[in-house]
């Protein structure tokens, strides 16, 4: 379950889980293995990286990317319901597992799945990480961003390898968030603005905050100013340069280095 600690240390070493691979992030350098994560590769893989670097990290944790997740409000979790909060919006494999991540902060418990086989090889390991998905600590960073000095509602988005998060905070406290495939700037618009009409936002009464400037989204964030004025960035003197052959999302690569 994720930690309250603070995730993003120094010293630290993160695997990070894509559906067609994996990283090795650690504070200067990233690794990227094409191989599917629940594979034998990626047991020898972590098996000889932790062998070649015994006891040098502070921190050592795991963070699933592209894994279907939803929030569950604390007052109506039940760990014995498992199943049915991802039933509603994904069917679960038999070869997968649900675990959940506990936001005490946020009064809300983020429910994923993962690949058994790949659970239990964590399991086996000797080193004992904290787990949890990628969003959980994106919840964590926009609650933390969140301001109601300019505007009462903000968009907070997360651009990513073919997707897109879109995160809408109002008063200080979420109250929207979903994934979206995406493969072009037309895909981009499209889902943002949905979000925008869907809870009737007024072009004059909310912010449009990105997560990170990424190079390789420059062309989105060029477009989106087309249409909405009030924009910033997270990290406004942040430029990530990290291409996806080593990471499929930038924004959270450079938290961890």
């Amino acid at each position: 379950m994720l930690s309250e600690n603070n995730i993003l240390q120094n010293k630290s070493f993160s695997i990070h889980f894509f559906n067609n691979g994996f990283s090795f992030c650690t504070d200067d350098n990233i690794d990227y293995f094409s191989h599917p994560p629940d594979t034998t590769e990626f047991e020898n893989s972590i098996r000889n990286f932790l062998k070649n670097n015994p006891k040098n990290f502070e921190y050592y944790s795991i963070i699933f990317f592209q894994q279907p997740s939803t929030l569950v409000p604390k007052i109506f979790f039940d760990k014995n319901r498992l199943d049915d909060y991802l039933s509603f919006y994904y069917k679960k494999h038999e070869a997968e597992i649900i675990i959940y991540d506990e936001l005490k902060k946020e009064y809300n418990t983020n429910v994923y799945s993962i690949p058994r086989k790949l659970y239990n090889v964590i399991e086996k390991l000797d080193v004992d990480f904290n787990v949890f998905h990628y969003t959980s600590i994106l919840i964590k960073k926009i609650l933390n961003l969140c301001s109601t000095e300019k505007f009462s509602k903000q968009l907070f988005v997360h651009l990513h390898f073919d997707a897109m998060d879109i995160f809408l905070v109002e008063n200080n406290k979420l109250v929207f968030y979903n994934s979206f495939v995406i493969k072009n700037e037309d895909d981009f618009m499209y889902y943002l603005f949905f979000v925008v009409e869907q809870f009737d936002l007024d072009p004059n009464d909310f912010e449009i905050q990105f997560l990170g400037r990424i190079d390789a989204f420059e062309s989105y964030y060029d477009i989106v100013k087309n249409y909405h004025y009030y924009i910033t960035f997270s990290n406004d003197n942040m430029s990530t340069k990290i291409d996806f052959s080593k990471h499929h999302a930038p924004y959270l690569s450079s938290c961890f280095n």
